[in-house]
């Protein structure tokens, strides 16, 4: 995702989502709900139908034609992520554990 250029999360519902080592699920249809920093993703079945947030920071770059979002973590990350709870100290575990400013290190940005 480009410096500066705002991520438009009302287009993203349903688009599928890839980390960089494979497929990790879909924007959930209510992604609006989380706010303009955050994705809400479901999972599937690969890892038991889990629910996650994951940063804006994380995002690497969509491509709208694909309707596809392209990470810049690992499944691993992903899956070992907490689950999506709606509370705003969520919020901040996830940039902890996604890292900031990129969303790499952190606690599990970098598996």
């Amino acid at each position: 995702m480009a410096d500066g250029e705002p991520l438009e999360l009302e287009d993203l519902g349903g688009y599928v989502v890839h980390a960089t080592d494979g497929d990790v699920g879909e924007v959930a249809q209510d992604d609006l709900s989380t706010g303009d920093r955050y994705l809400l993703i479901a999972t599937g079945p690969w890892i038991f139908h889990r629910t996650v947030l994951v940063p804006a920071t994380v995002v690497d770059h969509v491509d709208h034609r694909d309707q596809a979002v392209y990470l810049r973590c690992t499944r691993d990350a992903i899956r070992d992520a907490p689950e999506y709870r709606e509370d705003r100290s969520h919020r901040e575990e996830l940039d902890v554990w996604y890292g900031k400013p990129l969303g790499l290190g952190g606690g599990g940005g970098g598996h």
